[in-house]
């Protein structure tokens, strides 16, 4: 286990650090977290909200913010105790009315941006957040971690988007800091968010042992589950790094299995690329395997066969273009994919392929030649004549 880890880490690091966790949401991987909005901005104010009203006039809305905290302020507030928000911000009964304002200047005047109810403990949050270094990034997600379970939902709900966020490499390398009872408790609490446990299941993959193995695949078997299935990615990947002989079996099967839907085998292929750019030839034989089970479905082949072209692995060459002929891969896309592979592919059997399909049918040759050459001129294999 240690040692399958340390390769991961190795291979990890030839990902883009700006890459955020590759089974995070895609809603996610944009979201501007507090620590963002706080670098950005040329002042951060914390305060009450007083006098929400309207402009009779304008029918445009507005709400004091009177100053108590600048946790960043710049001249152009010049001591206003008072910043008018340009928002209804209704303050009604037992409403808190503890707000954080991050604000820009405009013309010399503060121009408040973006704004969050925050408690106390938002503030005492973002005072540590603020200040992190993204070059430790033990330190950086060891904090967010501890504020998973926060008990003020605006931290707990950041500090998961700083997790998300975070680097494949850089979760793996903060392993040690990720608690695995802590993600089992929030993996199994039907009050977690279905889009954070394909991130949970991440962590705990880098950071547990059998046990969690163990629960992981008490998981993936519901695969009747919308909260299993939607983060079937990371579950997976979570499984694997934990015990891979049986997690690639499974990722293999899911794959092969025409009646698994549509969607799950899309997260599992995912997965299965993640592993391969992390670990390159240290999983080359599983990767294999799992695309050597999409061929024969013509409604993800492509996927496989596209895969193994920009990864230059031609060890199933004659299984990719074994399926060319086939009905079940007469869709355009599949066919164009197969013959690209071939024009890449270095092997004597696809120079031959791709020579007889000019006797047959060269204008889909001489097409796919022309795309090549318009988004993938380099080609790193010996081309065909």
């Amino acid at each position: 286990m240690f040692r399958f880890v340390a390769a991961l880490v190795a291979g990890a690091l030839l990902i883009s650090p700006a890459s955020a966790c590759t089974f995070c949401a895609g809603e996610l991987r944009s979201k501007q977290t507090l620590r963002m909005h706080y670098a950005t901005a040329k002042a951060v104010l914390h305060g009450q909200l007083k006098n929400p009203r309207f402009d009779p006039k304008t029918d445009d809305g507005f709400t004091d913010l009177q100053v108590g905290t600048a946790l960043k302020d710049d001249p152009a507030r010049a001591g206003q105790g008072v910043v008018t928000l340009r928002s209804y911000l209704p303050v009604i009964g037992n409403t808190p009315t503890d707000y954080l304002v991050f604000c820009g200047v405009a013309n010399g005047k503060l121009d408040p941006t973006f704004g969050v109810p925050a408690a106390s403990a938002v503030v005492d949050y973002l005072k540590v957040a603020a200040k992190l270094d993204d070059a430790d990034c033990t330190v950086k997600l060891g904090f967010f971690f501890k504020q998973l379970d926060s008990p003020d939902a605006t931290v707990s709900t950041d500090a998961f988007f700083e997790l998300a966020q975070a680097a494949d490499a850089d979760i793996i390398k903060a392993a040690k800091v990720f608690d695995a009872a802590k993600l089992r408790k929030l993996l199994a609490s039907p009050e977690t968010p279905a889009e954070r446990l394909g991130v949970f299941a991440f962590l705990l993959g880098v950071s547990g042992g059998p046990a969690d193995a163990a629960f992981l695949a008490g998981l993936l078997k519901d695969t009747a589950s919308e909260r299993t299935s939607s983060a079937f990615g990371g579950l997976l990947a979570g499984y694997i790094l934990l015990t891979p002989k049986d997690g690639w079996a499974l990722a293999a099967a899911v794959l092969g299995d025409a009646k698994q839907s549509y969607s799950l085998r899309l997260s599992t292929i995912v997965t299965v690329r993640f592993f391969q750019a992390t670990r390159g030839n240290d999983c080359k034989a599983d990767v294999l395997k799992c695309c050597a089970a999409l061929l024969p479905h013509g409604d993800l082949a492509d996927q496989a066969i596209e895969d193994l072209r920009r990864w230059g692995y031609w060890d199933l060459t004659a299984e990719v273009l074994a399926q060319f002929p086939k009905q079940t891969h007469a869709a355009p896309i599949v066919r164009r994919c197969i013959v690209r592979y071939a024009l890449w592919c270095p092997n004597d059997d696809a120079t031959r392929f791709v020579a007889a399909l000019r006797q047959t049918d060269a204008k889909l040759v001489k097409h796919v030649e022309e795309m090549l050459e318009l988004f993938a001129p380099a080609n790193p294999a010996k081309k065909n004549p």
